[in-house]
């Protein structure tokens, strides 16, 4: 009920921001689209969390109301967030690009994640760096990602056979790994080809930020995948969600675009 009733202060900040930017569009500093946005959105998420538990859990579902909790999160983010006055989008052509791969591949594995939690697959590969002591174990790849599986089915413990829960979990960490190459890599471009101070520094963060958690990880599942440290990997994903979404406001707009 804690939950419900954040979500619907969530909604009623939402209307409220739509508000103000209706009532202030004609000033050149006051965003309206982001604004106007949010509020379908947050309708959206409020009918996905009803879904989530008359479907009776249903992995989709839940993965979609994580997405939209973060797209919420970001949106807010984004408003909140100020360019420096030294920022220049224009002269970060080079890294525009990059900022929109990595913000796209850590989305994907964040899905990837919720996918992984939905199913109840964390738990199906108890070793690390290893999995069932396999560096390629045995998997059932072809029903680990069946996103549709009818209406009545209660998911609660997840429905999966063990060799689908593995290639779950298993996809995760091969993910895991892609993003961390290309959050990376723009995490370096970024700290030593950027021209502002602004961006070196969302950068850096970019980097500090991937760096714990590809230590949470690991940590999460030697460690018996405590509940401690599963929300600590939630929390630090949503951290790195909005250190690259800083990234690519800084490159992408001016103060008070959108």
């Amino acid at each position: 009920m804690l939950h419900r009733y954040l979500a619907s202060s969530v909604g009623l900040l939402a209307v409220v921001l739509a508000i103000l930017a209706i009532r202030n569009r004609k000033s050149s500093a006051q965003p309206v689209f982001v604004p106007l946005l949010l509020v379908p959105l947050v309708i959206l998420q409020g009918l996905l969390g009803m879904w989530t538990v008359t479907l009776l859990l249903k992995p989709l579902i839940v993965v979609l109301h994580l997405l939209g909790g973060l797209a919420t999160m970001s949106l807010l983010a984004w408003l909140a967030m100020r360019t420096d006055r030294t920022t220049r989008p224009s002269s970060e052509k080079g890294l525009r690009k990059f900022a929109v791969i990595g913000l796209v591949v850590l989305v994907l594995q964040i899905a990837l994640g919720g996918w992984t939690s939905s199913n109840y697959a964390a738990v199906a590969c108890p070793d690390f760096p290893s999995c069932q002591n396999s560096f390629w174990p045995a998997m059932d790849a072809k029903d680990a990602f069946v996103l549709w599986r009818g209406l009545g089915i209660d998911y609660e413990g997840g429905v999966l056979t063990h060799p689908a829960r593995v290639a779950i979990h298993f996809v995760h960490r091969l993910g895991a790994i892609l993003t961390a190459l290309v959050l990376g890599f723009v995490s370096v471009y970024a700290w030593k080809r950027a021209q502002t101070r602004a961006v070196q520094l969302a950068g850096v963060t970019i980097g500090s930020i991937l760096i714990i958690q590809l230590i949470l990880g690991p940590l999460m599942v030697v460690q018996g995948f405590p509940l401690a440290l599963a929300t600590a990997h939630n929390a630090v994903a949503a951290l790195l969600l909005l250190s690259v979404v800083r990234l690519n406001r800084l490159v992408w707009t001016r103060r008070g675009m959108m």
